[in-house]
């Protein structure tokens, strides 16, 4: 009876086929390209490219080596700065998006496994421009940029007992936004550090 208890064990940790889900918070990353957004000189420029990144996820884990998952990012609000006088125009910049990927896993133990990801991610960047051309005008409603860009990424996850897990993964989400025009949002490069609570279901 014994052994055949922990056998229904074993066989339940190493299950091969599961749907997941992931709850997560992340160190948000984007690098503006300078050929959109500088001055050339014309203002004193600063910037902010870190935020508070957050994610969720739904994956189904198709076998012990490979994993399909959709997943929404909110990177988190970034800002672009000017200022010339006493007057500050601030480009408040924001990037969202839906991920589409495959996930390649190695497992090492039952519990634990490292795995990579590649895939694409439609993206949705928005800049809001106060006191546009520094004069103090009020807002520029929001533009609107939609891209698909490649999705990559490294991680390690740990499973605590047959249902919940933690992740801590890397993300690369590439190229978003549209080059410098009256209505485009600038480019730039996306990336996230994240930890994700898993849940089996």
């Amino acid at each position: 009876m014994g052994a055949a208890l922990l056998s229904g064990v074993c066989s339940t940790y190493a299950a091969d086929s599961y749907w997941y889900t992931g709850l997560g918070v992340g160190y948000s990353r984007v690098k503006f390209y300078s050929a959109d957004f500088s001055s050339g000189g014309a203002a004193n420029e600063r910037k902010k490219e870190f935020d508070a990144g957050f994610k969720g996820a739904v994956g189904y884990q198709i076998n012990r080596n490979w994993a399909a998952e959709v997943s929404y990012v909110s990177l988190g609000n970034f800002e672009y700065a000017y200022e010339a006088g006493a007057v500050t125009q601030q480009d408040s910049y924001k990037v969202t998006g839906w991920g589409f990927s495959a996930v390649p896993t190695v497992p090492f133990t039952d519990n634990f496994s490292l795995f990579g990801r590649f895939g694409g991610f439609f993206s949705q960047a928005r800049i809001t421009i106060h006191n546009p051309g520094t004069v103090i005008s009020g807002t520029i409603p929001n533009f609107q940029t939609d891209k698909t860009s490649f999705l990559t990424g490294f991680g390690a996850q740990y499973f605590f007992n047959i249902d919940t897990g933690v992740r801590v993964e890397f993300e690369n989400f590439g190229k978003v936004g549209n080059p410098s025009c009256a209505t485009c949002t600038g480019r730039a490069n996306a990336k996230m550090v994240s930890v994700n609570a898993l849940f089996k279901f």
